[in-house]
C-alpha cells in the first residue's frame, strides 16, 4: 500500500479539483431544474435539496479527510468520491434533456453514421447476434463502472494522490462536456428508434443490463457517448500509469466501445463523437496543468 507523504496529507485540507468541479455542475444543472420547474413545471425539482446536500458533503470532504488521513484506503475512498458525484450529475442533466426545447436529433446521427461509415452500424451488426456474443458484450458493458473505480485505485497506489486527482478531475470534464450536448442535440438513443433490434439472447449479464435500462438509464443520453468519453480518458491515463496497465485495461474498453452499438445503446458517430470528447478533456486538462506550472517557472527564473 502506498505510503501516505507529507505532502500527500497537506493536500487533504483543500477541496480538489474534480471536488470543484462536482460542487460547481450540481449547483449548474440545479439552477437550471429550478428555472425549468418555473417555465415547464419540471418534476425533478425534488432533487434540489439532494443537491444541496451533495454541495455540503463536498465541501465538507476536506475535513473528513483530515481526520482519517493516516488510512490510506479510506483517503483514496474520499480522494475518488467525486467518481460517485458525476453519477449524481447524469441523474440531474436527464432531468434537463429537453431544457433548451430541441426535438430528438436521431434521424440526423443516422443519417451521419450512413454518410460516415457507408451503411448504419446499428443495422449491420444485427447479423452477428448469438447468445454467448451478446452475454460477452453485456459483460464488458457492465464492467464500465467497475474499470474506472479500479483505474482510479491503480493509478493512486502506483503514481499517487496528484496523478489520482488529474485523472478524476479529467474524467469529470468529460461528463460534464457529454452532458451539456445531452441538451445541446438531444438523441434517444438507437434502441428506442430501432425497437426490433434488441440484441438476442444472453444470460446473467443480460438480465442484469435489462435492470440497469429500467431503473438507471434514461432516454436522452446518447450523443455523444459518455461511456466512450470516459473510456477514451481511462485509456490515455492507463498509458500514464504504466505498461501493464494500459495493455491490461485497453481491450476491456475497446470491447465496451463496441458494445455500446451492440446493444443498441449508441450510434457510431456517438462512439466516433465520445472519443472526440475524451481526448478534447484529456488536451484541456493538460492545458490547464501547464498553465498552473507557468508562474512557479517565472518565479524560479
Amino acid at each position: 500500500m502506498l505510503e501516505l507523504t507529507s505532502e500527500t496529507r497537506g493536500q487533504s485540507r483543500r477541496i480538489f479539483s474534480g471536488e470543484k468541479l462536482v460542487i460547481f455542475s450540481t449547483a449548474f444543472f440545479s439552477v437550471l431544474i429550478i428555472i425549468d420547474f418555473l417555465l415547464n413545471n419540471n418534476q425533478a425539482i425534488w432533487l434540489i435539496p439532494v443537491s444541496l446536500v451533495v454541495v455540503l458533503i463536498f465541501f465538507w470532504l476536506p475535513v473528513l479527510r483530515q481526520k482519517i488521513s493516516e488510512r490510506s484506503r479510506w483517503f483514496f475512498v474520499l480522494s475518488a468520491l467525486p467518481l460517485a458525484g458525476y453519477a449524481y450529475l447524469y441523474k440531474l442533466a436527464g432531468t434537463l434533456v429537453h431544457f433548451l426545447g430541441f426535438d430528438w436529433q436521431d434521424e440526423l446521427l443516422v443519417k451521419a453514421d450512413c454518410w460516415i461509415f457507408g451503411f448504419s452500424p446499428n443495422l449491420k451488426i444485427v447479423r452477428f447476434y448469438h447468445p454467448i456474443l451478446t452475454e460477452l458484450m453485456m459483460v464488458a458493458y457492465v464492467a464500465y463502472l467497475p474499470l474506472v473505480v479500479l483505474l482510479a485505485y491503480v493509478i493512486f497506489l502506483k503514481k499517487g494522490q496528484e496523478i489520482l486527482q488529474k485523472y478524476v478531475f479529467t474524467l469529470g470534464l468529460a461528463y460534464l462536456l457529454c452532458f451539456i450536448f445531452f441538451m445541446l442535440f438531444p438523441a434517444s438513443s438507437p434502441r428506442f428508434i430501432f425497437t426490433e433490434l434488441k440484441p438476442t439472447g444472453g444470460f446473467l449479464f443480460r438480465r442484469l443490463m435489462d435492470l440497469v435500462e429500467t431503473s438507471a438509464q434514461y432516454r436522452g443520453g446518447s450523443f455523444p457517448s459518455a461511456h466512450c468519453a470516459a473510456g477514451t480518458v481511462m485509456i490515455c491515463y492507463a498509458w500514464r500509469t504504466g505498461r501493464k496497465t494500459f495493455l491490461l485495461i485497453t481491450p476491456m474498453i475497446l470491447l465496451f466501445f463496441l458494445s455500446t452499438v451492440y446493444g443498441q445503446y449508441h450510434y457510431g458517430v456517438d462512439v466516433l463523437a465520445g472519443v472526440l470528447v475524451g481526448l478534447l478533456a484529456v488536451f484541456l486538462s493538460r492545458l490547464g496543468e501547464r498553465k498552473l506550472l507557468q508562474p512557479n517557472k517565472q518565479d524560479q527564473q
